[in-house]
Formats: structure tokens, sequence, C-alpha cells
């Protein structure tokens, strides 16, 4: 296991250094179960001979270049990302980064919180009134007793009451011993090799906003808000196209990039969520064509497992993703752990809705019934806007309730997101900051910048700056805000407790 760690990522280590973190490594709890599984792996089909040894190849680099940052950390007092960055630069910064807050829940690194109160000078309805704000510090340091720690199955995540059913660990699992759907989550016990994996990608079991805020403010191209993440741009937008104008929720603005990606071959096809049988009941679906692309059109306020379809997608050279913020997490996360090599490589765009929260189907079905005195069936579109949740009949008649009616109907586990704006994606849309017909549009890198105004060039997309709108950025920095703020904190164990 030794020869299989690539020398090229440790150019600076001595030879003798390597030696004995790569020795350590192949001691990793994850690392064992996967060499040591390599037979039910290969027969569960999901990952051929070839992939088995990239992934790894790649958990044993990674794991041999964590034992080497430990070592830099070890008489170290508390410090910041950004001050440990400046400290070991045998690796690349984002490595560093990433690999201190992976130590931190292998049982080697204690994370030191500091809160500090500050008195902010706030316009609230006109009037100026001083608030107290809170902000945070984060340090990290060797722990006193480092011991590693063995990840628990993701049951543990949805027994907690906080599992978001994506469906990523159901892809992600090598031997296939997951099983997600909206409302469940099963582990065959029988056949579970207990790698950890499952837990590593879970955008619920532990966090990587540390992580992430500290690597995206390494690029300097990249503007950043405490309240809806890094981006380039943020834009208002409308299509130009009929066909998606009969479909859209708000803009048509999802449609209209897809349908570009697939036109331009810059995709062989698209993970998007249709209404199933059962109407308002959504499915997720692996679309290849325009026409069926249209289908996925306007938004379905049920959950939908959308991630569990992902490892379907194999015989697909490039596709793009559709799905909401927990969504957007998860696929992040499971390119940064355990490897820092993404589990399936092969998606290009990552396509982030606004999500302030969604509701179980049968809720669904509640809500039409009280609210409105309406069967679910008579809905045409559901749509949030001006404080409203408002719904259209196919009488062609519109009802509206106050918005804080209708929050108790939501999923309780939306309660432990504290993003809005799908600050994980490539590029992020929602109607939130936008007048009716338009929607509000955020590229977060300058590939996704290029690609937005490549499709307005085209003439697929109408276009203006967020600012020059009204209520524009401000609202969604606003509503953004709100979000993080109302956001549960989650604590697998206490939750656990008192699930």
């Amino acid at each position: 296991m030794v020869q299989v760690v690539n020398s090229n990522s440790f150019k600076g280590i001595s030879p003798k250094d390597l030696m004995e973190a790569t020795y350590q490594a192949s001691g990793n709890f994850q690392v064992r179960a996967f060499f040591e599984a390599k037979e039910e792996i290969i027969k569960a089909g999901k990952y051929s001979e070839e992939k088995f040894y990239e992934i790894l190849d790649a958990m044993i680099d990674a794991e041999t270049e964590r034992k080497l940052v430990l070592e830099k950390l070890m008489v170290k007092k508390p410090l910041f990302l950004e001050e440990i960055v400046k400290e070991i630069k045998d690796f690349p910064a984002e490595n560093v980064i990433r690999d201190v807050i992976y130590l931190k829940e292998q049982g080697y690194i204690q994370e030191h919180v500091e809160i500090k109160t500050k008195t902010v000078v706030k316009k609230i309805k006109g009037e100026e009134k001083e608030v107290e704000v809170k902000e945070y510090f984060y340090r990290y340091q060797l722990k006193e007793i480092p011991t590693e720690q063995y990840f628990e199955p993701v049951s543990i995540v949805f027994q907690a009451g906080v599992c978001c059913q994506c469906g990523w660990c159901s892809s992600v699992c090598p031997v296939n011993a997951v099983e997600v759907t909206a409302d469940t989550l099963e582990i065959d016990r029988d056949i579970c090799m207990k790698c950890g994996l499952c837990f590593s990608v879970c955008p619920r079991s532990f966090s990587i906003d540390q992580a992430n805020e500290n690597i995206k403010k390494l690029d300097k191209s990249l503007k950043w808000s405490d309240k809806t993440g890094a981006y380039i741009n943020a834009y208002s937008a409308s299509t130009t196209k009929d066909n998606i104008k009969k479909v859209r929720q708000d803009g048509g603005i999802v449609t209209s990039i897809l349908e570009y990606l697939l036109d331009n071959n810059l995709v062989d096809a698209i993970v998007a969520v249709q209404h199933s049988e059962e109407l308002w009941r959504p499915e997720p679906v692996i679309v290849e064509n325009v026409k069926d692309l249209y289908k996925t059109g306007g938004t379905k306020y049920a959950n939908s497992p959308s991630l569990t379809i992902i490892d379907q997608c194999k015989k697909y050279e490039k596709i793009a993703f559709v799905g909401v913020p927990c969504m957007m997490k998860a696929i992040e996360k499971g390119s940064m752990f355990p490897s820092g090599l993404p589990f399936f490589k092969n998606i290009k765009y990552k396509i982030g809705l606004f999500c302030m929260e969604s509701f179980p189907y049968d809720r669904i079905i509640n809500l039409a019934k009280e609210q409105f005195d309406k069967d679910i069936n008579e809905l045409t579109k559901m749509n949030i806007g001006g404080g409203k949740f408002i719904i259209n009949l196919k009488s062609g008649e519109q009802m509206d309730v106050p918005l804080k009616e209708v929050q108790k109907y939501a999923r309780d586990n939306c309660h432990f997101c504290e993003d809005l704006t799908s600050d994980y994606a490539d590029i992020s849309v929602g109607s939130i900051g936008s007048q009716d017909g338009w929607s509000s549009v955020i590229t977060r890198s300058k590939d996704a910048d290029k690609l937005y105004n490549d499709i307005v060039k085209a003439g697929l997309i109408e276009s203006k700056s967020l600012k020059d709108v009204k209520p524009g950025q401000f609202l969604v920095e606003k509503i953004g805000g709100i979000k993080r703020k109302k956001c549960k904190s989650i604590n697998l164990k206490e939750n656990q407790n008192g699930h």
C-alpha cells in the first residue's frame, strides 16, 4: 500500500518523513475498511477495479498529507486557519485548510470558538438603532490526547432528525448498503463495511463552512458575503424563449441555462426533478434532450432525494445537476473528503436553487386542504412572494395566505440549514430580489460567470445587474441573513438524545 502514494504530491518532503507518514496513513480506519472490502466493492458494481484503486490511492495520499500537516502542528498554540496556512507551505493552502477540518473530525485537533459582541448602528424601519452583533472566531490546536475517531454510519444523522434526505450517501456507498427516499434512510447492516464514507460526505454530519470560507477568500477575484457566500456577480434575469415562459416558475433561467448546455454539447445529460405520477410528488430524473427538459420546469415544493441517482450517470462524460442548497453542499463535501478526489468527476455544472425550506409530500396535501380548502390536484402552481404563499388553480383563480401560516408544514430537518442561496453551487437561481417574471442569479466562479454571459450573448436571457433592480441584492442579503440567524445548530449526540 505504501507504493500507491503519488510522490509528485509530496515534493520537498524527505523520503524518511514521507515513508513514516504513509505508514501511519495506511492504518487509518477508512483506508483499511475500504482496502479490506475490495472484493465486496468490485462485486457491488458501483466502482470498477480501476476506480477502486483510484479512490484508494487518493485516500492514502490525502491521509498521508494529513499526517504530515499534523506533525507540523505538534507544538503550536491555537491558530486561525489563515495562520496555519502561512506556517505550513509544503502543500497548497486549500489542502491545508481541508486537512485541518478533517483532522478535527478525526479526533486529532481541537477547535476553539471565541464569541465577541460588538454594538453597531443599523437602520430598522427607517430609524437608526444600536444593535448587538456577535462575531465568531475559530482557532485550531493539536489535542492534548489525540485519538482517532471512527465514523459511525450516516444513520446516526437520520436518527438525530437532521438528515436532509439528499441521497448523496446512497450514491457514494461502495457496497450499496444505504437506501434513501424522500422520507427515510435505511442501512443494510449485513453488507455495510463500516468505512464511514457516508458520514464523511454527508452535508449534516459535520460542518465545512469554515473550510469553505477560508478557501474562497484565497481567491481574490471573489467577493464574500457572510449571508450569501462567495460570488463573482449577481444579476436579475428573464428568459426570452416563449416555450420556456410556458413552463417557468419565475424567470425561466434554470431551464434556459440547461437548454444552452444541452444544445452546445457542454453536457451529455442533466439531473433534475419532475412531477411523478402523483402530481406534486417530485421524482429525480435524468434528462438527455430539450423536450424532456421542459417537463422539469417550475418549482416543486415537496422534497426529492435527487442525489440518489447520481451513480446511474456513470455512462455520461459530463452532467449538470440541479438541486437545493443541502445537495450543493453534499457534492462539495464529497469532493473534499475523505480524499480531495470527487467520487463522481463527471458533475461539471452545479445549478443551485434558492431554498428557505421544503415540505414533505403529505404535508403539501394538508397545506392545500387546511389553508386553502383545496384538493392538491386542483393546483397548477405554487409560489412564494411578498411574504405570501401563493397557489394557482386549474380554474384560473389565484389564492394566497401569509407565509408564516405555512411554515409549520415545512420539514423539521430544514431548520438545521443555514444556506438560502445555494452557496456551494456554480450558479445560484431564485426569485427573491427580482420582480415577477424575473429571477435573481448569482455566479460563483469566473467560469460560471462566463457561461452565464455567453448565454446572455446568445440571446436566450435578458439580464440586468441585481444592484440595479428593486428590491434587488439588498433583499437577497436580508433574507439570507435571516435564515442564517434562525438556523439551529447540529450536535449529533444532543440531537440523538432529544429526537
